[in-house]
C-alpha cells in the first residue's frame, strides 16, 4: 500500500522530515507481532523455516486424514441425519403454522352429533325392518296378581327409539326404560279396582243388601314394574323373550248404610219404589215407572252426572222403530247410554207403581219428578236393584 508524504515544515521546535516535492513512497515493511508469530514469506523469516513449515502442515493434514478416514461414512451419515432432522424440523414447523392458521378452533366447529340415551344396538339401514320385527315379536308377558296378560308388539315398539345417523346408512335402536314402566304400569292398573261397598237397607223392619260388597285391589309395589323396566332394557334387543310380575293385594269392601251416604237415591226395579235418603234417613217414597222387559234398567251403583230442565228424547224400540217423546222434564241422568230420572206426563198417575214400561230411564209424574230433580244435586249416589 502507498501512502502521500506531505512537505517538511517547521512547528516550534519540531522538527519533520525536510519538505520535498510530492512523491509515492516505497512499500512498507511487514510488522511482526510480538505474540503472533511471523507470516510465511516475510522479509525477516529465513527460507528454510518457511519450507519447514510447509512440510509439518503437510504432514500434519496427512494425519488427520488417516485418522478421519476410516470414520468417514459415519461421519457423513451423522452430518446428514443432523442436516435432515433440522430441515425437517425447520419445514413442519413452517408448515404447521401454514395450516393451523387456516383451520378454525374446535371450539369454533359444529360437529353434528346425536343424543342418545340408553343405546342398545346399531344396524344398517337395510336391516332395520328385520330387526324390528324380532325385537317386537318375542313373546313378553305380564302377571299381575294371579292375572297372566300378553304385551303387544305394538307396545315393544313403543319402547324403542329410532334415530338415523348423518348419511342415513345406519340406524341406532335404543330403549327408553321410562316407556317400558309407563306401558306396564298401564296394564297393570287395569286389574286395580276400588272396592264396592255393601250397603243393606231396611223397609217394614225388614233388612236386604241392595248392593253386594265386591273387594277391591291395588298394586302392593308399584316401584317394582320400574326397577325391572331399567333393568330388562339392557336386554330387550336381545329378542330372548321378557317376563314381568307385580303383586297385587285385596282391599276389602265395606258393609255400610244409607247413613253412609249424604244423599242416596233408591230405586227397586221389582216393587217399583223410590225411596231418598238425606244423611240416612228416609224422607220421601215414590212409586215409579222402570225399564220394560225388553229395555231394563240396568243394576247397580251409579251417580248423577248432568241434570236437564226439559228435552225432546228420542231412540230406537226394541222391534227396531223409532220413537219420539217431546218435552220430557226434569231430567237427571245417572248412567251414560241414556239412563235417566225423569218426568213421565204421556202415563195415568195408576200406571206408576204398576208397571215398567220404559226404554230403561226411571219415570215418575212431573210434580214428584220436579222436587227429585231440586233436591239431588249432581254427585248424588242412584241405585238400583231387585
Amino acid at each position: 500500500m502507498s501512502r502521500v508524504i506531505l512537505s517538511p515544515e517547521m512547528v516550534g521546535n519540531e522538527f519533520t522530515m525536510p519538505q520535498s516535492s510530492l512523491r509515492l513512497s516505497a512499500p512498507e515493511p511487514a510488522v511482526s507481532s510480538p505474540i503472533m508469530p511471523a507470516q510465511i514469506g516475510s522479509p525477516h523469516q529465513p527460507i528454510a523455516l518457511v519450507t519447514a513449515n510447509k512440510a509439518a502442515h503437510k504432514a500434519l493434514l496427512a494425519k488427520l486424514t488417516n485418522l478421519i478416514y476410516p470414520y468417514s461414512f459415519i461421519i457423513f451419515a451423522l452430518l446428514f441425519l443432523l442436516a435432515g432432522s433440522t430441515g425437517v424440523q425447520v419445514g413442519g414447523n413452517y408448515w404447521s403454522a401454514h395450516t393451523l392458521g387456516r383451520i378454525k378452533p374446535v371450539a369454533s366447529l359444529k360437529v353434528p352429533t346425536h343424543s342418545i340415551i340408553g343405546l342398545n344396538l346399531s344396524v344398517p339401514s337395510d336391516q332395520l325392518a328385520a330387526q324390528l320385527q324380532a325385537v317386537t315379536s318375542q313373546p313378553v308377558s305380564l302377571t299381575v296378581g294371579d292375572k297372566t296378560v300378553p304385551i303387544k308388539p305394538d307396545t315393544i315398539k313403543s319402547w324403542l327409539q329410532i334415530t338415523p345417523d348423518a348419511t342415513g346408512s345406519k340406524q341406532y335402536i335404543h330403549v327408553k326404560a321410562g316407556n317400558i314402566s309407563k306401558s306396564l304400569t298401564d296394564v297393570a292398573n287395569k286389574y286395580v279396582r276400588a272396592p264396592v261397598d255393601q250397603v243393606s237397607v231396611t223397609h217394614d223392619g225388614s233388612s236386604s243388601i241392595v248392593v253386594a260388597g265386591v273387594n277391591g285391589a291395588r298394586l302392593s309395589d308399584p316401584g317394582s314394574l320400574v326397577a325391572q323396566a331399567a333393568a330388562v332394557a339392557k336386554t330387550v334387543m336381545d329378542a330372548k323373550g321378557m317376563k314381568f310380575t307385580t303383586p297385587l293385594e285385596t282391599i276389602p269392601f265395606q258393609a255400610v248404610t244409607p247413613a253412609a251416604f249424604t244423599k242416596l237415591i233408591e230405586v227397586n226395579v221389582v216393587t217399583k219404589q223410590m225411596y231418598l235418603y238425606d244423611n240416612g234417613q228416609l224422607t220421601q217414597n215414590y212409586p215409579v215407572s222402570a225399564g220394560a222387559a225388553e229395555t231394563p234398567t240396568p243394576l247397580g251403583e251409579y251417580h248423577i252426572f248432568s241434570k236437564l230442565r226439559v228435552q225432546d228424547m228420542k231412540g230406537f224400540n226394541p222391534n227396531g222403530t223409532k220413537y219420539l217423546q217431546p218435552h220430557v222434564n226434569w231430567i237427571n241422568y245417572f248412567l251414560p247410554g241414556g239412563y235417566a230420572i225423569h218426568g213421565n206426563y204421556w202415563r195415568p198417575l195408576s200406571w206408576f207403581g204398576v208397571v215398567n214400561s220404559s226404554h230403561g230411564c226411571v219415570s215418575l209424574p212431573d210434580d214428584q219428578a220436579k222436587r227429585v230433580y231440586d233436591w239431588a244435586p249432581i254427585g248424588t249416589t242412584v241405585i238400583t236393584h231387585r
